[in-house]
């Protein structure tokens, strides 16, 4: 009887909703709710909010203003009486397009590094010249950025994304109708590719970009349909001026 009463008396179990920021801070003031439900829930001080826990699927929207919303499923069994726990992080959303590295702090917009051309009758190479501004000290974990962007998802995929890391070249061999020669290129130029998951957010124009694996120490640059390539043609020319550029950024070492 006593085992009875307890049951009865004790809180239906609910999902415990915590929403973050990219920094890992609780958002006070978040709402959330279930989809194809009116009902919302405000976090707290600590970014908590509880739900009712009801048997099924239960898909999870969080967002705030100035934030992306975030997304989740949660499957709730038939006789459950603990609950369960839900985080959700929340990225900033960019004013403008372009690349945004998520530092320890605050976000870091990539500035444009215009491609210059070094070419012969049978060489060409293509870098940039200057080193970029922008720096990060590496976190311990892979490279996070937020890329926005009014492209669809089907015609970024066209333009093939890609994040290389860089070699400054001071001079190179070049071949011309007389044979090669030494000359001076003061070019960072493409070396390796680094991989990296691409992952749209619950937003239109916003995607979150994560490196398979941290970046070591060194120059790296985002930029499309290879033309950072270090003996690529002459198609870069073919292009409009505006689209002759690259995102570069240096990983740092670490601090000591």
């Amino acid at each position: 009887m006593l085992a009875l009463l307890l049951f009865a008396c004790s809180d239906p179990p609910t999902v415990e909703v915590t929403v973050v920021d990219a920094w890992d801070k609780p958002i006070e003031g978040a709402q959330v709710r279930q989809e194809t439900v009116t009902e919302t829930f405000t976090t707290d001080a600590a970014g908590v909010t509880h739900l009712p826990a009801e048997v099924g699927t239960l898909h999870l929207m969080a967002g705030k203003d100035g934030y992306i919303k975030d997304f989740a499923v949660v499957t709730i069994l038939e006789d459950e009486e603990e609950g369960q726990a839900v985080r959700l992080a929340l990225y900033p959303e960019p004013e403008n397009t372009g690349f945004y590295g998520v530092g320890p702090k605050e976000y870091h917009p990539l500035e444009e590094g215009k491609i210059e051309i070094v070419k012969s009758e049978m060489t060409t190479y293509h870098g940039i010249k200057n080193l970029p501004k922008v720096g990060f000290h590496p976190e311990g974990q892979p490279a996070r950025f937020i890329f926005k962007t009014t492209l669809s998802n089907n015609e970024i995929k066209r333009q093939d994304l890609k994040l290389s890391k860089l070699t400054y070249l001071d001079e190179a061999e070049v071949t011309g109708l007389l044979g090669p020669e030494m000359v001076k290129l003061s070019l960072y130029v493409a070396d390796e590719d680094a991989e990296f998951e691409f992952k749209g957010l619950q937003s239109q124009d916003e995607y979150l970009i994560v490196t398979q694996e941290k970046l070591e120490p060194g120059v790296y640059a985002f930029h499309a349909q290879d033309i950072l390539s270090a003996t690529a043609d002459d198609s870069l020319e073919k292009l409009p001026e505006s689209m002759q550029v690259a995102f570069p950024f240096e990983v740092k070492g670490a601090k000591k």
